[in-house]
């Protein structure tokens, strides 16, 4: 964490905002009670408020370090210690794993509570109004600052090795990945072209004379090539960024199943009768999932 005159620095904070809100201290010292109340009012709508304010001894406790907090903005004095105590505070939220957002939701409030008691009760020339606000929004800036550095560094602090050797391990791994998704793209190639041979095998049963024999194999193989052009389509787009298709998984044990009816339907034995039964009943089902999860890509 940078020093707090570093970063009184950053936000062109000086000496002259300091005594505008100390200036402010009486009149916002009136209004500590009333702080925490519209707080809550504030934060009540947020839904997962319940889950970090418990019970009644939580909340007494989280007013009353609002209360003080809330007094110690128009305090004038922005030491050190200052900066330590808002370090604290950042460290207590990080503690409890509150999301970063509601600090900056709650921040909000904050900003526009002040204000709207400065329009109200202190400014009666705009020009000094507008002065005192941006002493205003310098300091609670600087505590939103403070806070979310405390949620950065616990980040930080959650590698396993450190942030350099994590980058190269997750480099590396994806270009291993891209390098398997390469391998693939190639053994769906050669498959392929051993699927055009195949085919050509299952043609020249035809020629052979065994024409049933041979349009049954030569219909399979065109379901398998097209199950091979689905894959390498499938796969070139996965690399170009696009996403995971179940589907083409689907249609291709779909396709395998139909492949090995067709074969068995040549056979007359009362197994084969028994297998075809089953495979229609597989069919059937992989059908079912296959025209789910169409229709559900098709809806999102």
């Amino acid at each position: 964490m940078e020093s707090i005159d570093k970063i009184k620095a950053h936000y062109n904070f000086t000496t002259g905002d300091a005594a505008n809100l100390k200036q402010l201290k009486p009149l916002m010292e009136k209004h500590k009670d009333d702080f925490p109340k519209e707080f809550y009012n504030y934060i009540k709508h947020l839904e997962d408020t319940p889950k970090f304010l418990k019970n009644e001894e939580i909340i007494k406790r989280h007013q009353d370090g609002l209360k003080q907090w809330f007094v110690d903005l128009f305090s004038g004095e922005y030491s050190t210690q200052y900066l330590r105590d808002i370090e604290r505070i950042g460290y207590a939220h990080v503690k409890i794993n509150l999301p970063a957002h509601y600090v900056n939701a709650a921040m909000h409030f904050v900003r526009q509570y002040c204000l709207k008691i400065l329009e109200k009760g202190f400014c009666t020339d705009i020009n000094e109004c507008r002065y005192l606000a941006k002493s205003v929004d310098k300091i609670i800036d600087i505590n939103l600052d403070v806070i979310t550095s405390s949620f950065i560094e616990e980040e930080i602090k959650t590698y396993f090795l450190s942030e350099r050797v994590e980058s190269y391990l997750i480099q590396f791994a994806n270009r291993f990945a891209y390098g398997l998704n390469l391998i693939l793209v190639m053994g769906l190639v050669i498959m392929g072209v051993m699927v055009m041979g195949l085919f050509a095998y299952d043609v020249s049963h035809i020629f052979a004379g065994d024409i049933e024999k041979g349009l049954l194999g030569t219909l399979g193989s065109l379901l398998m090539m097209w199950v091979v052009i689905e894959l390498m389509d499938t796969e070139v787009k996965h690399l170009k960024g696009g996403k995971f298709a179940t589907k083409v998984f689907i249609s291709v044990a779909l396709v395998a199943v139909i492949r090995k009816l067709l074969v068995t339907t040549l056979k007359a034995e009362a197994l084969e009768s028994q297998l075809s039964v089953i495979l229609i009943a597989a069919i059937a089902v992989l059908g079912i999932i296959y025209w789910l999860i169409a229709k559900i890509e098709k809806t999102e």
